[in-house]
């Protein structure tokens, strides 16, 4: 599969309505990376929120899929009654992702999947029962919901199965061999999460679940390897981008940031958001940062506060990064080359490109979100920094001599054109 199909691929099912439901505040696992173990509460969001989040949500015109889940879904005692519920709402899927332990029962498949549950998404964080079931601290756990992966692979071959894993430092330097695992048994689709910090993990367990990128790049790539096999399927969720090198297929939708910070954690960021910084982040700011998926989103907007705004001319030609790889594709032409020879035509035509590095075109001058907002609210931050300002660099470009001042390029470009675009000047 070429680039530019394999990025339109990605991209259509990105752009479905994906829906994601919460059922239950309680677990039947007590897993030691847990981010939300101190919101189990043992209760059952109330049933007449929950029809109205699978009306509401739905999208007419959009291939709508909802996600039951959140935390142990499948111990709602009307987990059955939910998945029907959207199936007369006409949801094309209906997905649960599951430790498996309520799965754990012929009675309990037969119902549920007579009810029309179409895909399951397994958690597995080990390949043995030794690494799985201490990461889940239940004993016994592993054994239990690998029994019943397969007879599900086996008496109900329709349901999509899929797996997903959080990396940890216990758990990173055996992915490739965990995936390779899953394979055996016939499973090719993956969902590979960057554990976080928040809540259980990070207060009880920093030392022992943190792992540096970097250091263990080696796994991170020999897995992303397997993303070539033929009919598999790997994403990624949290990932810093510059652990894709070679594989940035694999780099997640940028828009994911807009749910991160516009669900769940709106809370702490429109405060932050709209009071230009000045009321900083206090239940998470501080020493998680340098940890966090959104360090780059915050930093970014404290930083560019400072900077005054550019004064542009004539002579400037912006380039911006689009919300879509397509919109590149269709804007800046399909291959690396073409948008290299865009850039170096501008160049002699005395153009000035904005956001674009020094090692592309020489002026090395950005737009910050002073330059373009509207107005200092959280959507506008958000769309803005999603579609303009989130910008990377190669990990090849640590020893760039512009490193300290240059922001590297589009995480759109990334996507589209692969981070050999950038050429580190020594």
């Amino acid at each position: 599969m070429n680039n530019e199909v394999n990025i339109l691929s990605r991209e259509k099912v990105t752009k479905q309505n994906r829906v994601w439901v919460r059922i239950a505040s309680a677990c039947n696992n007590r897993c030691i990376f847990c981010l939300d173990s101190n919101a189990h509460d043992g209760t059952f969001t109330d049933d007449e929120i929950v029809k109205k989040q699978i009306e509401e949500w739905f999208k007419s015109g959009y291939d709508n899929r909802v996600i039951i889940s959140w935390w142990e879904a499948s111990i709602n005692p009307k987990f059955t009654d939910y998945i029907k519920y959207a199936k007369k709402i006409w949801y094309s899927r209906v997905q649960t992702v599951t430790n498996g332990n309520m799965f754990a029962s012929e009675i309990f498949c037969k119902k549920v999947f007579e009810a029309w549950l179409e895909e399951v998404t397994f958690s597995f964080h080990g390949h043995n029962e030794k690494l799985h079931d201490y990461l889940v601290d239940t004993p016994g756990a592993f054994k239990k919901s690998l029994k019943w992966l397969i007879y599900i692979k086996k008496y109900y071959p329709q349901i999509i199965i899929n797996i997903d894993i959080v990396v940890n430092k216990i758990n990173i330097k055996f992915l490739p061999e965990i995936i390779k695992f899953f394979m055996r048994l016939w499973v090719y689709e993956f969902d590979i999460l960057q554990i976080i910090p928040f809540w259980r993990w990070f207060q009880d367990n920093k030392d022992k679940l943190f792992y540096n990128i970097e250091e263990n790049i080696k796994y991170l790539q020999d897995t992303w390897k397997l993303s070539k096999i033929p009919w598999m399927y790997i994403w990624t969720n949290r990932f810093p981008a510059e652990a894709f090198e070679w594989y940035e297929e694999l780099i997640q939708d940028p828009r994911k940031i807009k749910s991160e910070v516009m669900w769940e954690s709106r809370h702490f960021f429109e405060p932050f958001i709209e009071s230009n910084w000045e009321k900083i982040l206090e239940e998470c700011y501080g020493i998680a940062c340098d940890i966090c998926f959104l360090n780059q989103y915050c930093n970014d907007f404290i930083k560019n506060q400072s900077k005054e705004k550019l004064e542009l001319d004539q002579s400037c030609e912006i380039i911006r990064g689009e919300e879509f790889p397509s919109q590149v594709l269709e804007k800046y032409w399909k291959q690396k080359e073409d948008f290299i020879n865009y850039i170096n035509l501008r160049i002699s035509e005395w153009k000035k490109l904005i956001n674009i590095p020094k090692c592309l075109g020489w002026t090395g001058i950005y737009e910050t979100y002073v330059d373009i907002k509207d107005n200092n609210t959280i959507e506008d931050y958000t769309y803005k920094y999603i579609t303009n300002t989130y910008r990377k660099k190669s990990l090849r470009c640590n020893n760039c001599t512009y490193y300290n001042d240059c922001e590297g390029i589009h995480i759109n470009f990334v996507r589209t054109y692969w981070f050999s675009i950038l050429k580190p000047i020594n």
